[in-house]
């Protein structure tokens, strides 16, 4: 018996060629299964193992949570550090510039917001100013440097850090490797699919999932998902629908309302970006559409959605936490501290919970998912700031 795959909408074009190849290995149809001996039927269809779901999610649901890299830099921050943070244009890219603010009182460096939009084109040109402006370091989140090849190269040359973050070619362009590449994707992916199956308390077969176009990790994420729903549901069937990244900075999910409408057979839904999810909820009443499902790393609404019950859950990403581990990085690149990431068995679980509509509620005030309280705390007196 093997996993059904089914891909549908993906957008065409040369910005998308990186994900185009990816997502094309799960196109096929498995095997049928085979017969039993002495020429009989197959055995009958069996259910997800929600007991195994639920011994996969644990981890992720332990409320004791810790930094990533817990460990002292090996020397004094330098004076005057300006640092570029590259801005792609999505509501999440808006959040995270947020959530950096503090580390500027904290550390005393300059932080530049720096928009480079979200196309290829876009990208390499908006790399090309920022490389003429003479940074120390450059925060990335989600710009592959495939978009700007040879602009990467000037900074590598130059010596400047890019630390990375949801980056999946870094090592290939001679970045420093982020914290959550390809392998901490497709192990999100795999909690994804347990999470799937307890939300359904194993009761469900039939799930799609809503990657994102340009933003190649959720095409990891994806395959995460595929790899872990096939060990826990041999029978389940996954469909597979594009999202464009416009739609996600626009917050329109009406591809995704419209494609639950008329595939009514599908009895969950996984969005790789829950901030596309925040309007949803109505325009699900107004199509008929009650299909439950979850979102991933969610923006404060999506959680106001979740506690409110205006949808099911969320599988929340501490984005404080995200990004002060991608400035950590820098720090550490800067200051010539040696650092190895830990498996993304263990550090995925660090950075994320899946939350109910009870958990959820707990976090309003907060602003967000908060996985360790005293984050800013440990940050300071490892970067031996006050």
């Amino acid at each position: 018996m093997s996993i059904r795959i089914r891909k549908l909408g993906l957008a065409a074009g040369s910005a998308l060629g990186a994900t185009a190849l990816l997502l094309a290995g799960c196109t096929s149809s498995g095997p049928a299964p085979a017969p039993t001996e002495g020429g009989g039927d197959a055995p009958a269809a069996s259910g997800p193992d929600l007991a195994a779901a639920q011994a996969y999610l644990e981890p992720y649901q332990a409320a004791d949570k810790q930094l990533i890299i817990d460990e002292p830099l090996a020397n004094p921050l330098p004076d005057g550090l300006k640092i570029a943070f590259l801005d792609v244009g999505t509501p999440v890219a808006g959040i995270m510039w947020d959530l950096i603010q503090p580390i500027t009182e904290l550390t005393g460096i300059e932080l530049v917001r720096e928009p480079i939009g979200s196309t290829p084109e876009e990208q390499d040109a908006g790399m090309a100013t920022v490389f003429e402006k003479g940074y120390d370091g450059v925060i990335n989140v989600t710009a592959e440097p495939q978009f700007y090849p040879n602009q990467a190269q000037k900074f590598v040359d130059a010596g400047i850090p890019i630390a990375s973050a949801s980056v999946m070619h870094t090592t290939e362009y001679d970045l420093p490797e982020g914290f959550n590449g390809p392998a901490f994707m497709e192990e999100v992916g795999r909690a994804q699919a347990a999470a799937a199956i307890v939300r359904t308390n194993g009761e469900a077969t039939d799930f799609v999932f809503y990657p994102v176009n340009e933003f190649e990790f959720t095409g990891f994420q994806r395959d995460g998902f595929v790899e872990k729903m096939a060990e826990l549901c041999p029978d389940c069937t996954v469909r597979d629908v594009g999202i464009p990244i416009g739609e996600v900075i626009a917050q329109d999910p009406s591809r995704i309302v419209s494609d639950l409408e008329s595939h009514p057979e599908t009895q969950y839904y996984v969005a790789a970006a829950d901030e596309i999810m925040v309007p949803a909820p109505p325009l699900f009443d107004r199509a008929g559409v009650t299909t439950p499902g979850y979102g991933t790393w969610s923006i404060p609404p999506n959680l106001e959605n979740v506690a409110g019950g205006l949808a099911d859950a969320t599988f929340a990403e501490d984005f404080t936490l995200f990004m002060w581990t991608v400035v950590d990085q820098l720090f550490r690149e800067l200051t010539d501290t040696p650092y190895e990431w830990p498996d993304p068995a263990s550090s995925a679980p660090e950075v994320m919970m899946l939350l109910d509509q009870e958990s959820a509620g707990q976090y309003l005030e907060s602003h967000g998912y908060l996985a360790v309280p005293d984050f800013q705390e440990q940050f300071a007196e490892n970067w031996g700031v006050n």
